[in-house]
């Protein structure tokens, strides 16, 4: 008589197969679903936070767009360089961040440790100075700025605070000196969504963004 033994190790050996497959497949599947979900939350996270950066845009662009007559203090010095500082960290809000250059989506005020800004909008200089003068990114002489508009809310940040924080992360002047302090950012250095508009005052107390369709978002950003 034959022994059956070999033909039923053999069906194991199939069905340990096909088990395994299963798996496999089922692991993939898994896999599969939460790459789509991560890419999924990681596109709704980054339309949130271009929304908070373009309306930090609009924020800004009515409140230097108000004070036109003052760009000249908050690109100077002499303002302790309060509005023209995007380096400068949330701790520092009371002593370095000019009043009114931050605020909240809801409109609520800016009340820390319990309610802290939602965005930071910040000004530099253009380029207005034509050889022979010499750049000064301290002085406005056309009635155009840009403004740096930057989303704060920390489930919006595109990258991980802590790999930027324990980076180099310092405003420095524009190697050009057309502007000044000036961010060299990069996917590195910087963990909060910005958009950069040119804000242009017009004659008759108005004023426009610097761009084809108006308001914060269009083809003529700097960056976003």
């Amino acid at each position: 008589m034959k022994s059956r033994v070999p033909r039923r190790g053999s069906t194991l050996l199939t069905a340990l197969g096909v088990t395994l497959l299963i798996a496999l497949i089922i692991l993939g599947a898994l896999a599969y679903t939460g790459a789509e979900q991560e890419r999924s939350g990681r596109s709704v996270r980054d339309i949130d936070a271009q929304t908070c950066s373009e309306s930090a845009a609009q924020w800004g662009r009515k409140f230097y767009g108000e004070k036109y007559h003052e760009w000249n203090l908050m690109l100077s010095a002499s303002s302790g360089a309060r509005y023209n500082n995007p380096e400068s960290k949330l701790e520092n809000l009371v002593d370095e961040w000019g009043a009114g250059s931050y605020g909240r989506i809801d409109g609520q005020p800016v009340v820390m440790p319990g309610r802290p800004p939602d965005f930071r909008v910040t000004i530099s200089d253009n380029i207005d100075e034509f050889p022979p003068n010499d750049p000064n990114p301290t002085r406005d002489n056309d009635l155009q700025v840009v403004i740096r508009a930057e989303c704060l809310i920390p489930r919006l940040a595109i990258a991980t605070p802590k790999l930027v924080e324990n980076l180099e992360r310092k405003a420095e002047e524009d190697p050009n000196h057309w502007r000044g302090p000036v961010l060299a950012e990069t996917n590195e250095t910087r963990k909060n969504k910005v958009v950069e508009i040119v804000l242009i005052h017009t004659p008759g107390n108005e004023y426009r963004a610097g761009q084809r369709g108006g308001g914060s978002s269009g083809d003529q950003n700097i960056y976003n």
